[in-house]
């Protein structure tokens, strides 16, 4: 800041001291002097006066973020997330003479110009910023159209030459933003002192408005130098304001000054100059939105204000689904001032849905004194003395919006188009119609009038769709082609929501004849129409956009009839769901009599606010897949919550990560839910968390249950098999593969399974080292003719030939083990002849053998010959990766020519086999004639096998697959081996 010099310097001491204490306190005072709202405007469009709003304390701060590709800030510095803090610690140096550049980055109502003016204000009373000397809010669009009017007025710019024309100078700009700021101040600031004396003050400028100013460049477009002009370095230079706004960003006019600029575009970052940041406006964020509701519907005693405010929080939370927009502040302005204008002409509740809100909204700004008077005043002022100007005024707008979406989709449109739609006699009473168009002029001086709401723009184009005379003679497939690309999606929404008759209510009496009925059943036909033939198909962004659709006509009835094409597929993975889309998905399941399937698989980030608007869909869906997912505890507990009372028979969380605290979360929940399979493969769980589960499952319906790859230990399984010795325990299936067990919970576990009542039938103990000691253990209980285990898989778990002895006692002890998988043991010779010994008996029940990869030699595959003719019941056998090659194999081809042989499923993968077996090969299964599936894989079969393998796969009508994968095939014939269906190759 320049400081105060001695009477000898001049007049540059006095222009210091006179910037000092007069131009600079004058200058704040003028930043904090409130605009006055525009008389008879009730803001119901969201468009209230920002510094009305400071004045009346009603300012709610906002969240921001900032760009990674810009941000220079230290880790401390990015956890900001309060808007005001993080552009303060942006714009702030140390170095006083270091300049700042920050792009204000946001969509249209995002809440950019109340931050401005926001900082402006906190300037002006010295919180912020004091190391400027001066902070200048320039609002490009306000001065264009100021400056425009006042030459138009005079005269000027008609008589000014082309080349001349629309020139505008820095210093003009400055006196139009700030017409309070003295000629000799405005020299101060552009830095045109007579003596070096005095010192350079340091600016910030902050530049809002430019995207409400059509034919300006785009905010890349200002960081790089123009192709025909050069850049303009003299601040009195009249230069166009493209020109002159793009000097400015790069630094030519007021080089060292620091700059913000607002923009609903985020710039290429490329370009940004270097040291420069952007930051994204958020807007609210839950709690700010409902402090918003409560500062602006204060709770009082004379009215139900404070009331209304925790329920549009839960009509932003649960109703809407229209989360990108209810974070802005001019939706929730919308939502304050249509609710409190609904609560206070009838108590009727706040709208449910965008298009309602929109309905409402459009009519208290075409009816603006119905808002603020008595019901009865309003109900006389729209039916006498508003109607006829409000219909022609909507035909009109209509019009204009569906020119706009056609064209541009920016919103803007020049006088003509204005006239040419029917709204010249709005011209000369712009009271109404300023409630839906911004007035002014482009960067060429022309005539505009802007949409400064695209959200209402585009309900407009689809209100246009249901009015006579407004250009559409087609129907609704006309109309989605005819709109422009970019807003298909909101229009076609607004058409689906304004197709029912409760949601066209509040416009309804606007009109002479209403809607057209034709047009309402033609926009659902279409819908209908549209969503058969978008969920017919795989992607997953057109089902949840047409979800979207759908939700809008909050229509049951048509909703159900929708999704229930034969063809629908609702079942594919919706995973990575925004909050809207979670709720429009919620909204379309809970229309159907039956949910299936609700998969999520691969939720990454689904946060309590998500699953709190999945809740509707947890309780209908029969299966729920969440697997590979992240799901927080706060996620769990609305999952919980889903499950209770829910019709949910099937939750996978497969690879989810939900840990101990997870599972302890759902586990209260199990025996108040109807669930059957619950699938928790590696999910992070110890031992700690057994006796949680331990207790669920002595109380709830569960039969199937799989915790694979879960570090139970031993300890853990000790606490499961109590739950297994319960009576209520209905526990069918259990997986504890790989889950850190050892023989140390054998005993505790075969005492469990030969209780007596316990129901499991299947046991997974695959990848767990119980070794000998502890399958001896097992197959104690196993021998109990009480067990009702029909499935035991012990692939993988270190054992030998010397566990044999007790498997073989179990085997033939009568019991109901009908599969044994031994797969990736040592068994070796020995101990498989124990078992085929055991098999021969008459009283062995095993149906599907494994012993792949079990060491097998020549001898076990001849005495399984004589099991297999003896007249055992196996059906399946897999003997895979024991080298017994050709000689080996001939003893499974002989079984299979004796009668009494009953395989269905011989697999023999890579056991050694060569062209020679090819003979007895088909012989055998031609003879056997029962053979369904024949697993040869990774074999050393070459093609001259080939030609009779193919024969025998079409002639044998029973074979259903012969895999030859993985042999030394070619190319050749590949052709042949596609002939037939049943060849994998």
């Amino acid at each position: 800041m320049a400081t105060t010099q001695d009477d000898s310097h001049g007049t540059d001491c006095w222009l210091s001291m006179t910037y000092d204490h007069v131009a600079r306190s004058t200058h704040m005072q003028a930043l904090l002097k409130p605009l006055p709202t525009p008389e008879g405007q009730d803001c119901p469009q969201g468009s209230e006066c920002h510094a009305s709003v400071l004045v009346r304390n009603q300012h709610t701060p906002l969240t921001a973020d900032l760009c990674p590709e810009a941000n220079q800030l230290t880790e401390q510095d990015k956890s900001k997330q309060g808007i005001d803090e993080i552009i303060t610690s942006l714009l702030t140096s140390e170095d006083t003479l270091e300049k700042r550049v920050v792009v204000l980055m946001g969509p249209a109502g995002a809440g950019k110009s109340m931050c401005v003016e926001k900082l402006a204000q906190d300037w002006s009373k010295a919180q912020v910023l004091q190391g400027y000397d001066l902070l200048l809010r320039v609002c490009v669009s306000e001065c264009v159209t100021t400056w425009v009017s006042s030459a138009r007025e005079s005269g000027s710019v008609g008589e000014m030459e082309e080349t001349k024309q629309n020139c505008l100078s820095l210093e003009n700009l400055l006196l139009l933003a700030h017409p309070h700021l003295s000629t000799a101040t405005v020299s101060y600031i552009l830095g045109e002192q007579s003596s070096s004396s005095a010192a350079q003050p340091r600016l910030l400028l902050l530049l809002d408005g430019l995207d409400q100013t059509p034919r300006l460049p785009e905010i890349s477009e200002l960081f790089v130098p123009p192709s025909e002009l050069t850049l303009c370095s003299d601040p009195r230079q009249p230069v166009p304001i493209s020109h002159l706004l793009c000097s400015l960003a790069q630094g030519t006019l007021l080089p060292a000054a620091s700059l913000l600029i607002a923009s609903r575009e985020e710039p290429d970052p490329d370009v940004v100059p270097p040291g420069g940041m952007c930051v994204a406006v958020l807007g609210f964020s839950p709690s700010q939105r409902s402090q918003f509701f409560q500062r602006v519907l204060p709770d009082d005693d004379d009215n139900d204000d404070g009331r209304l405010a925790s329920e549009l929080t839960q009509v932003c939370e649960r109703a809407f689904g229209v989360y990108e927009l209810s974070a802005r502040p001019f939706f929730c302005w919308m939502l304050a001032s249509v609710a409190r204008a609904l609560q206070r002409a009838g108590g009727a509740p706040p709208p449910e849905t965008l298009t309602e809100l929109l309905a409402h909204a459009a009519a208290l700004s075409l009816r603006p004194s119905a808002a603020s008077a008595s019901p009865a005043a309003a109900a006389a002022a729209g039916q006498v003395q508003q109607a006829p100007p409000a219909r022609t005024l909507l035909r009109g707008l209509a019009r204009l919006a569906r020119v706009c979406s056609a064209d541009a989709c920016r919103g803007f449109c020049s006088r003509e188009e204005l006239v040419s739609c029917g709204l010249e006699p709005f011209l000369s009473s712009p009271l109404l119609l300023r409630n839906f168009l911004r007035e002014g002029f482009d960067a060429n001086g022309d005539h505009t009038f802007v949409f400064p709401r695209p959200v209402m723009q585009h309900f407009l184009t689809a209100v246009s769709f249901f009015l006579e005379g407004c250009g559409w003679d087609g129907g609704a497939d006309e109309m989605m082609s005819d709109v422009q690309e970019g807003c298909v999606g909101p229009v076609a929404a607004f058409a689906a929501g304004l197709s029912e008759a409760s949601q066209r209510a509040p416009l309804e009496g606007l009109l002479e004849a209403g809607y057209a009925a034709d047009r309402a059943a033609d926009v659902q036909r279409w819908l209908e129409a549209h969503a058969r033939e978008t969920l017919e198909g795989y992607h997953k962004d057109r089902h949840l956009r047409c979800f979207r659709l759908l939700r809008e006509t909050r229509n049951q009835v048509l909703v159900k009839r929708s999704i229930s094409g034969p063809g629908s597929r609702l079942g594919i993975s919706y995973g990575g769901l925004d909050r809207a889309d979670c709720a429009a998905l919620a909204y379309v399941l809970s229309c159907a009599e039956e949910v299936q399937q609700l998969n999520l698989y691969g939720s990454r980030n689904l946060t309590s606010d998500q699953t709190s608007l999945l809740l509707p869909a947890f309780k209908l869906a029969q299966s729920i897949i969440l697997s590979q997912s992240a799901l927080t505890l706060e996620s769990l507990a609305h999952l919980a919550e889903g499950l209770r009372g829910g019709a949910t028979t099937r939750l996978d969380l497969s690879y989810s990560s939900l840990g101990d605290e997870g599972l302890r979360v759902l586990c209260p929940a199990l025996a108040h839910s109807s669930l059957r399979s619950l699938s928790v493969p590696v999910c992070k769980f110890t031992a700690a968390v057994c006796k949680d589960l331990s207790v669920a499952l002595a109380a709830c319906e569960l039969r199937v249950l799989d915790l694979r790859a879960n570090k139970i230990a031993d300890e853990g399984l000790a606490l499961l098999s109590n739950a297994l010795k319960s009576q209520q325990c209905k526990l069918e299936e259990l997986s504890l593969h790989s889950c850190d067990l050892t023989a140390g919970s054998m005993n505790t576990l075969s005492e469990a399974l030969s209780c007596g009542h316990c129901p499991l039938t299947s046991l997974d103990l695959t990848g767990n080292d119980l070794c000998d000691p502890g399958v001896i253990a097992l197959s104690h209980g196993l021998s109990n003719p009480s067990i009702k285990i029909h499935t035991l898989k012990l692939t993988e778990c270190e054992l030998t030939g010397s566990c044999c002895a007790a498997l073989a006692a179990a085997v033939r002890s009568g019991g109901s083990l009908t599969e044994l998988d031994l797969s990736c043991n040592e068994l070796g010779q020995e101990g498989a002849l124990l078992l085929c010994e055991s098999l021969k008996r008459p009283e062995c029940s095993l149906i599907d053998l494994s012993m792949t990869r079990c060491e097998l030699t020549l001898p076990v595959f001849s005495a399984l010959e004589e099991v297999l003719c003896g007249g055992s019941k196996l059906k399946a056998l897999a003997l895979g990766l024991n080298k017994v090659g050709d000689r080996g194999a001939r003893h499974m081809w002989n079984a299979l020519k004796h009668g009494r042989c009953h395989l269905q499923d011989l697999d023999l993968e890579m056991i050694g086999l060569t062209d020679d077996c090819a003979v007895d090969l088909c012989e055998a299964v031609r003879a056997h004639g029962s053979l369904k599936t024949l697993i040869l894989k990774n074999n050393s079969l070459t093609d001259s096998s080939i030609p009779s393998l193919v024969q025998l796969a079409k002639s044998c009508r029973g074979l259903q697959e012969l895999n030859l994968q993985y042999n030394d095939l070619s190319e050749d014939l590949f052709e042949l081996m596609d002939s037939c269906s049943r060849i994998r190759y």
